[in-house]
């Protein structure tokens, strides 16, 4: 449009120009309403006819595999009466020529012998001996599987027409396989498919039937049968993606008007397809007669709205001109004055009043999202941890003050601009895998150890993707935590565990641990002072084999009361082994959170010298004071009185009081809390002619610790007891080791997973549960593939890390509820409970598989591990977890043979 006639178009009247644009809108939306009203039309057509054409196909599929799986029956009880007795050759062919009556089911029927010989012909017994199947591959397929085979489409040598053979192995009582039956079907009969190669959907539409691997069954096209549909290709022909398919619609399309709608179904009793056609011009017919009829309504429609949009529009629009010249002749009232403003009581004084409160919340609501923008800035700037946006082009589009610590640079230096502009090329090149991973819309997790300002420090990096509506990345938030604590707390808690280690080896005791079965799991390196025994021949022995017969049965009362959970202290003369000590034994039960007693700690002390210097101090009491006074323990001697008699140096820092105050006075005077009442009931057993001990907590020089305290009776001459001895042992430091042990008897000090222990006590729970509920259980047994080379090549210390990475890898590939342990060297072993389907064990083990190809990073180099696993799943009678475990040690031998880096699965029987 010239500008001249824009200038004309813009001097006609308001009114006008809103009736047009009315108009021309009106006959827009018609002509879009009528588009879209023929197309929704169109589809729910289209919906209607492919539902009713699959309604067709499911009922022709049906009927099909009704009539297959009346020949397969009819033949399986065939074949159970011919089994059943002992027939020659002869009885079989008159066995045969018995059941005529399946004639209107087969074309013909034969037998044949284990050799592929023709013994029997229903319709032509000259054939007998005459014809040799034993090549063909659908006989091949029944001696193989054992169970009833249908053939691929055929044709026939004698009549030329096209046929499928049905095989089915005829089995003696015993089980054994003795003949074939076998039961030939013309594809063309009239009882199979000849009615459904003449059936028709509406005038032109018909049906055909092809296998899952593209050959025609039947066709109205005789030609194409037998034939593929790649020799033979059409548009109305499934194509090789559907054929993989259940059932589905489509509507086909060569660029021309000639378009139909295929609709398929697979068949259950055989490996084929029914599909239908029906051409698109005849189904949708009754539409082009809507389309005509509605554009003539619609003409006669428009021309009488027009003429009523006229007439409402100019009488609509009359007050609108009034407001108008009342606008354009007063002055802007502001919206803050608007209490003091009065509007008219009509339409076009409350579109003005709502202008005027939509300013004012417009307003309010820019005051408020500012301050909102200014609190979550501050919020963000005060964080410990970076947050950050960066868009799809990879550029940071908001930061928070922690940008300055990352990358030296200020909030505003670093908006605008990408990761590879802020950041060195190294560490660009280490993030882009994770910002491409995050970009295709996967949350991605990773920590990295990186150099700022001279000090190493370990960052956990968190990439959440920012999907809009339509599916998209737009960008991603990042949020960088500061983790270098907690490694230095990871790495100090490796070495506390080597120091329990070490403390453990370097205590004056012997410390074990024997599990319920009473066989050695654990002891420190004091077994090696025992005369010709090293600690490594204890584990997985019993006492009885290390200590021998006599020595077990005299320990046997106080191993049973350990084992039922209770503590055992005792003490006792050692003359096994060439050992001929005194010792004190501690058996500490192993109780888990159920309750139940797994085995026990036990630590053996040498008290040769404290039982040596009780002899000593009998004999001289000038000797005893100087022993007492010298040795770590709190030694008395309380009269009948319940008095002190005896005290040795040691009580001076228990009491604060020197000896002097202490000897003559009530023993209850000097003792409080909790120990009066422990004394008072073992100082009456002890007077009562009992030796007794118990442990307690005692404040000596300000410090707390643990004691055992020994009660032992003292006798006169006449046998009378006269007072008591009590030996209290400070015992801080052995409860300490036993806490430390109560956890290194549960868990690899190397990986921190669940050791053989542990992993034993869980597999029979897990199988308990499974038993329990019904549901699947796996287990599988994994190891490093190639460990030996590992270690051989790159040392002990790569191969340590090696295994500490791939125990971190297999925790990350298992849910929370599974367990991941490991049971020796590089044998692992991960029990899955609560499994619906055997395919989830699968998947696991590939995850894990595939987990492990990302190369490990062993001192700063890249190191491909791989792993081979067997996997053992229980079933629906058998859950058995020392079956299962020696059933996935067989997988794992079966994935080794097969080439490592793989998995192999078996189910229990």
């Amino acid at each position: 449009m010239s500008s001249k006639g824009l200038l004309r178009f813009r001097n006609i009247t308001l009114k006008t120009r809103l009736t047009m644009a009315v108009a021309i809108f009106f006959v827009l939306s018609l002509g879009l309403l009528y588009a879209l009203a023929s197309s929704v039309f169109e589809s729910a057509l289209e919906k209607l006819i492919i539902a009713r054409q699959s309604s067709l196909i499911a009922n022709a599929a049906n009927e099909i595999d009704q009539k297959v799986e009346l020949r397969k029956n009819a033949l399986i009880r065939l074949a159970s009466d011919l089994g059943s007795d002992d027939i020659g050759t002869e009885k079989i062919q008159s066995f045969l020529a018995q059941h005529h009556s399946l004639d209107g089911l087969f074309d013909n029927l034969t037998v044949f012998d284990l050799q592929g010989e023709l013994l029997a012909n229903l319709d032509n017994p000259a054939t007998r001996g005459k014809l040799n199947i034993s090549s063909r591959d659908y006989f091949q397929r029944v001696l193989k599987q054992k169970r009833i085979v249908i053939s691929p489409p055929l044709k026939s040598g004698i009549s030329g027409r096209p046929l499928v053979v049905i095989c089915v192995p005829v089995f003696d009582p015993g089980g054994h396989m003795l003949l074939v039956l076998i039961g030939t079907i013309e594809l063309t009969q009239d009882s199979f498919l000849a009615d459904l190669a003449t059936a028709k959907i509406g005038d032109r539409g018909y049906f055909y039937v092809v296998t899952t691997d593209g050959v025609f069954v039947t066709h109205p096209d005789q030609r194409r049968v037998l034939r593929s549909i790649r020799d033979m290709p059409d548009k109305n022909q499934i194509s090789d993606n559907a054929l993989a398919m259940l059932d589905g619609s489509l509507t086909t399309n060569d660029n021309t008007k000639d378009e139909s709608i295929l609709s398929y179904r697979r068949l259950k009793s055989v490996e084929w397809l029914i599909a239908g056609v029906y051409p698109t011009n005849e189904a949708f017919s009754v539409v082009a007669k809507v389309r005509r009829d509605a554009v003539l309504a619609g003409a006669a429609l428009l021309l009488v709205f027009l003429l009523l949009v006229w007439w409402f529009m100019y009488w609509q629009l009359t007050p609108l001109q009034r407001l108008r010249n009342k606008v354009n002749g007063a002055e802007a009232v502001l919206p803050a004055a608007q209490a003091n403003t009065h509007y008219p009581k009509d339409e076009i004084g409350d579109l003005a009043k709502a202008f005027d409160d939509a300013m004012i919340k417009r307003m309010d609501a820019e005051a408020a999202l500012s301050a909102s923008e200014k609190k979550l800035r501050l919020i963000a700037d005060n964080m410990s941890a970076f947050i950050g946006y960066i868009d799809y082009q990879e550029k940071y589009t908001f930061v928070n003050k922690r940008i300055e610590h990352l990358f030296g640079l200020t909030a505003q230096q670093t908006l605008g601009k990408t990761i590879k502009e802020i950041s060195t090329p190294d560490f660009y090149r280490q993030t882009k895998p994770y910002v491409t991973q995050v970009l295709n819309g996967e949350w991605t997790c990773f920590e990295r150890r990186v150099e700022r300002y001279g000090y190493w420090e370990w960052d956990r990096v968190t990439y959440v993707p920012d999907v809009n509506k339509s599916g998209k990345v737009d960008g991603f938030f990042v949020l960088v935590e500061d983790i270098t604590e907690f490694k230095r707390v990871q790495d100090d808690l490796t070495r506390s565990e080597k120091r329990v280690r070490t403390i453990t080896d370097n205590m004056p005791a012997m410390i074990a641990y024997v599990d319920a079965s009473e066989r050695y799991q654990f002891c420190n390196r004091s077994y090696g002072l025992i005369p010709g025994l090293q600690p490594a021949d204890l584990l997985g022995k019993t006492i009885t084999e290390v200590f021998g017969e006599e020595t077990y049965l005299e320990l046997k009362d106080k191993i049973d009361r350990a084992l039922h959970g209770e503590k055992v202290s005792f003490e006792r003369y050692a003359p096994e082994r060439d050992i001929k000590r005194f010792l004190q034994y501690e058996y500490v039960p192993d109780i888990n959170t159920s309750g139940e007693t797994l085995g026990y700690y036990s630590m053996v002390i040498d008290i040769t010298d404290r039982k040596e210097a009780e002899l000593k101090l009998a004999a001289s009491e000038g000797l005893l004071r100087t022993i007492a006074d010298n040795i770590p323990a709190f030694v008395s001697l309380i009269d009948s009185e319940n008095r002190y008699q005896f005290v040795n140096r040691p009580y001076e820092a228990w009491f604060d009081l020197p000896l002097s105050k202490i000897r003559c006075q009530p023993v209850l005077s000097l003792l409080s809390g909790a120990m009066q009442q422990e004394h008072q009931v073992h100082y009456k057993l002890a007077m009562a002619g009992e030796k007794t001990e118990f442990e307690t907590e005692i404040t000596v020089a300000g410090r707390t610790g643990h004691y055992h305290a020994t009660y032992v009776p003292q006798y006169d001459g006449n046998g009378k007891v006269v007072g008591v001895n009590s030996l209290v042992n400070d015992i801080s430091d052995a409860k300490a080791v036993e806490q430390q042990l109560l956890a290194l008897a549960r868990f690899d000090t190397l990986t921190d997973l669940p050791n053989r222990n542990q992993i034993n006590e869980r597999m029979e729970q897990a199988s308990a549960r499974s038993r329990r509920t019904g549901r699947l259980m796996a287990m599988m047994f994994l190891d490093v593939d190639k460990f030996k080379s590992i270690n051989d090549s790159l040392g002990h210390h790569a191969g340590d890390l090696v295994l500490q990475e791939f125990a971190s890898r297999l925790k990350h590939c298992i849910r929370q509820t599974d367990l991941a342990g490991r049971l020796a060297g590089d044998e692992f072993v991960i029990v899955l409970e609560g499994l619906n389907m055997h395919s989830e064990a699968d998947m696991v083990a590939s995850k894990i598989v595939q987990a492990m190809t990302t190369p490990f990073e062993i001192e700063g180099k890249p190191l491909m591990v791989t792993t081979s696993i067997g996997v053992a799943i229980s079933s629906e009678h058998n859950s058995n977890a020392g079956e299962m475990l020696k059933k996935a040690d067989e997988a794992l031998y079966l994935a080794k043979k097969a080439g490592r880096n793989n998995f192999k699965v078996l189910q229990l029987e």
